[in-house]
């Protein structure tokens, strides 16, 4: 009984679409192709609506659509398929499939297995298995230009089209002119090619610039729409000049539209196909008959009576005439530009004003009266750093290198005090040295760029951060070897055995960004596709190869490790009490705040960031890095010379101090009874001088200390003592620190006190001189 119902329902189904189709279902394969999506409301989705259509009439369900365009995709496509499926009919429906079908069909024209027949877009004879089929485009387009002349208010009118570089002649671009010419000859036409029949991109900026240029009415014979959208987007109205029923879709925002009724010319033919018939060419145009008529007009509401009167009455002419004499083929115009361009005339209608008719298709350069704009070519836009944060960034950079001079003013000016010579002015002016060149690095960061800048604004930052870390390190590594002398032997350590580090620093970064200048190709480039930029933008960057990449990595390693070892050295002074060092600690908490920023920087650059957005990250970076250094180290010297004068002084410049910390140390080891030295214990004895001065300095006063203690006295590059030159064995030659022991532990503590101690000791023979 199921079965039964069951049957029942099958024919019952079966009887429906007999019925719905009109006719019985049939073993009949189609391919089509297309060259876009049926969906561009266009010329594409009116064949597929066509292909529709006649599938249902016909009843034929074995149907396949590809979208393809070209010779060689169209052939590499559609010849495995003929050769491998039993294919009934083909319809290459665009100029773009013409060869590669004509010619697959030229292969098997006289097979006795493939029986496959062609439809192909042209007007040559048909073959066995090749047939072709055209419209008049030269009459639509003259109608459309005689409403475009009619509705014009600005009497400028636009029009584009592919070209011959996207395989059509500007002949219909020509038919479309003289519409509106004959029935406005005050109009002026301006036109583009596109160089294809489908680029959106193109065609909405060449209809933006017709429209600026004054243009209120704009054709064209392209696929899709885009025309079209930019025109209603600009508030005026379109015109659908693809042959899809646009009007359907935007209502009144279309003022005027033509569809193609391709059903018409494809029913005949595949109808004729599937009872195997000689194969018949087709031809489509206006048509007494509305059965055979292929254009269906459209008009908006505003279109007055008029108009419509005057096109209908165009329409009929071309009906009742044939095509050989239309106004396209037959105008007082036609000798002299034939003349002109080698075009031959007719030998059959009048030779004085009509082109012979396969001419009419080489009719492509412009005639008087038509203004030709060449091909459209979008000029890519560039995308700028925004001239504000540019602006503002190197303004404020500005600001601090007047502010690094200005300190560097001060510097020099005050160098005599106790809290800028206790610094070393020479190292205090390499600091800011390198503050300056990296400021200057951080304006061309933001600057515009170009291959030199690219190279120049990593040359500028790396040697500035260089020269002030290196400084840095460097000042903070003498205090740590004066405060890590476990044997207490004998250490000179001036500026001139410390200028070579800090240049040692400068050569690694000179040898490793000449590397990357050699082999990295570090250059400027106008990118594409980042930072969410559009189709036809571009933004300039600058860009290196993986070689250049490799020695940048290596850069970054060296500024880490001199990083480390600043970090280090901070922390192996950390417990250094005396005030009169406490440079060390500006020093660390610089290191430590660099430190810190490059730690937070590096996985900001390693995540994904736009590139705007990673320059301001950097250049902000880079102004506090070396804003925060210079303060850090600079504050506390000026705040001392305002709070003391430039000729007075702490108490910590003018009173031997010891090491609470150190001195700590040294008695517990005295306790203890070890006759090891102490590793830190040490005194300080301030004997500020100019570097300048000649005179005899005091000598200096030994005072009471415990077991290894280090004694540190700054002098004068230079001390002229006549009274103990003999005795001083090691006297300092030039600036400098130098350590010793002051005599044998046994000795001093042999002192009953520090007044006896000053009556039995001259100044001492190894006394520690140092003059930063």
């Amino acid at each position: 009984m199921k079965k039964y119902i069951f049957s029942l329902f099958l024919i019952f189904i079966f009887i429906n679409i007999k019925a719905c189709y009109g006719v019985n279902l049939v073993n009949f394969k189609l391919i089509t192709l297309l060259t876009s999506n049926f969906d561009d409301l266009g010329f594409n989705n009116m064949l597929n609506q066509g292909k529709v259509n006649v599938e249902k009439a016909l009843g034929i369900t074995d149907t396949k659509l590809y979208v393809v365009d070209g010779y060689n995709d169209t052939k590499a496509l559609l010849l495995p398929i003929i050769q491998n499926e039993d294919v009934d009919f083909v319809m290459c429906t665009s100029l773009g499939h013409v060869d590669a079908c004509k010619e697959i069909a030229a292969m098997y024209e006289n097979s006795t297995t493939i029986k496959t027949q062609f439809m192909i877009r042209g007007s040559f004879p048909a073959t066995s298995n090749l047939l072709q089929v055209t419209y008049n485009y030269a009459s639509i387009n003259y109608i459309s230009g005689v409403f475009a002349g009619l509705y014009t208010n600005t009497k400028k009118i636009g029009f584009l089209s592919p070209g011959l570089l996207g395989g059509s002649a500007d002949c219909f671009v020509y038919a479309f002119w003289l519409g509106a010419k004959q029935i406005n000859p005050e109009i002026e036409f301006y036109y583009y090619n596109i160089g294809s029949f489908l680029n959106a991109d193109k065609t909405t900026r060449a209809t933006a610039e017709l429209i600026e240029m004054g243009c209120d009415v704009i054709g064209d014979t392209l696929d899709d729409f885009s025309a079209g959208n930019t025109v209603i987007a600009r508030g005026y109205k379109a015109m659908g000049t693809n042959g899809f029923p646009q009007r359907n879709v935007y209502g009144e925002n279309v003022i005027y539209s033509y569809a193609y009724n391709w059903t018409k010319i494809f029913l005949p033919i595949l109808k004729n196909a599937m009872v195997k018939g000689k194969p018949k060419n087709n031809y489509a145009d206006f048509n007494f008959d509305p059965s055979l008529n292929f254009y269906d007009i459209s008009y908006g509401f505003e279109v007055s009576n008029d108009t419509k009167t005057k096109i209908n009455n165009t329409i009929t002419y071309l009906k009742s005439t044939p095509r050989a004499i239309h106004p396209t083929n037959c105008n007082d115009m036609m000798l002299a530009y034939a003349k002109k361009w080698g075009l031959n005339m007719s030998t059959t209608y009048d030779s004085t004003k009509c082109v012979a008719g396969s001419n009419f298709f080489f009719i492509n350069q412009p005639f008087p009266g038509m203004t030709y704009l060449g091909y459209y070519n979008i000029t890519n836009t560039e995308v700028k750093f925004p001239s504000s944060i540019q602006t503002g960034i190197s303004i404020v950079s500005g600001i601090l290198i007047a502010l690094v001079l200005f300190i560097m003013v001060g510097v020099y000016k005050y160098r005599a005090s106790s809290s800028i010579r206790s610094a070393s002015p020479i190292f205090l002016i390499f600091i800011l040295f390198g503050a300056l060149i990296v400021y200057g690095g951080i304006i061309l960061w933001v600057s515009s760029l170009n291959d030199r800048v690219c190279n120049g604004r990593l040359w500028m930052v790396t040697l500035g951060f260089s020269t002030l870390i290196g400084s840095l390190v460097v000042k903070n590594f003498r205090i740590w070897l004066i405060f890590d002398n476990p044997e207490l032997k004998t250490v000179k350590i001036t500026n001139y055995q410390l200028y070579p580090w800090v240049a040692c620093c400068l050569v690694i970064n000179i040898v490793l960004m000449s590397i990357l200048t050699s082999v990295g190709d570090l250059r400027e480039i106008d990118a594409t596709g980042i930072d969410s930029l559009g189709k036809y933008e571009f933004m300039r960057i600058c860009k290196m190869n993986h070689a250049g990449a490799s020695v940048l990595y290596s850069i970054l390693a060296y500024f880490g490790a001199l990083l480390l070892t600043g970090v280090f050295v901070s922390w192996k002074i950390r417990i250094v009490d005396i005030e009169e060092f406490n440079e060390s600690r500006a020093i660390a908490h610089t290191l430590y705040a660099i430190s810190f920023c490059l730690f937070v920087i590096v996985p900001l650059m390693i995540s994904p960031l736009q590139k705007q957005s990673e320059t301001i990250i950097l250049s902000v970076a880079g102004l506090f890095i070396t804003t925060a250094a210079v303060f850090i180290i600079f504050l506390p010297k000026f705040y001392r010379v305002y709070e003391y004068g430039v000729e007075g002084t702490n108490e910590m410049f003018k009173s031997k101090k010891s090491s609470n910390i150190a001195t700590a140390r040294a008695e517990s080891h005295k306790s203890s009874g070890s006759g090891r030295t102490n590793r830190r214990g040490n005194l300080v004895s301030g004997d500020f001088s100019d570097d300048s001065e000649s005179s005899i300095s005091e000598p200096n006063q030994v005072a009471d200390v415990t077991s290894g203690a280090v004694l540190a006295d700054f002098t004068e590059e230079s001390v002229s003592d006549n009274e103990n030159d003999n005795k001083d064995k090691n006297k300092i030659e030039d600036e400098g620190v130098e350590l010793s022991n002051i005599s044998q532990p046994q000795e001093i503590e042999q002192q009953p006190s520090e007044e006896k101690n000053e009556e039995q000791h001259q100044p001492s023979e190894e006394k520690i001189e140092e003059q930063q």
